[in-house]
């Protein structure tokens, strides 16, 4: 996913960041976090997670590697954040989701899931 063209000339393009696989006995609140000041990222596996939940969740902390803290309202998941997540799933995944809510985790998820199974 790092090749991504929507990565293009940004951290992930040029190294491989840390990451991190923790497991859960249950659904946490939390589901993934990224650190861009360290360059690494979080996913959670639990209990009745799907292909489509982890792939979903990996490559918005992903996004936020490349994007970072922007220099815009709602730093962390504001428009720039957006308009990348958008494209980097259309191109990993071939998915879209036609919300303006769509940076919270489970969204992408759906369309994932249903990809998956065509």
């Amino acid at each position: 996913m790092r090749a991504l063209p929507a990565f293009a000339g940004g951290p992930l393009a040029a190294a491989r960041p840390q990451l991190k696989v923790r497991r859960a006995r249950r659904r946490p609140n939390r589901v993934g976090f990224a650190v861009p000041a360290e360059f690494r990222l979080s996913v959670t596996a639990y209990p009745g997670i799907r292909a489509g939940d982890a792939l979903e969740t990996l490559l918005h902390e992903l996004v936020h590697l490349h994007v970072g803290r922007a220099a815009e309202a709602h730093a962390w998941h504001g428009r720039t954040f957006k308009t990348t997540l958008a494209r980097a799933m259309g191109e990993a995944y071939g998915v879209a989701v036609p919300s303006s809510r769509a940076t919270l985790h489970g969204a992408y998820a759906e369309a994932i899931e249903r990809r998956l199974r065509a």
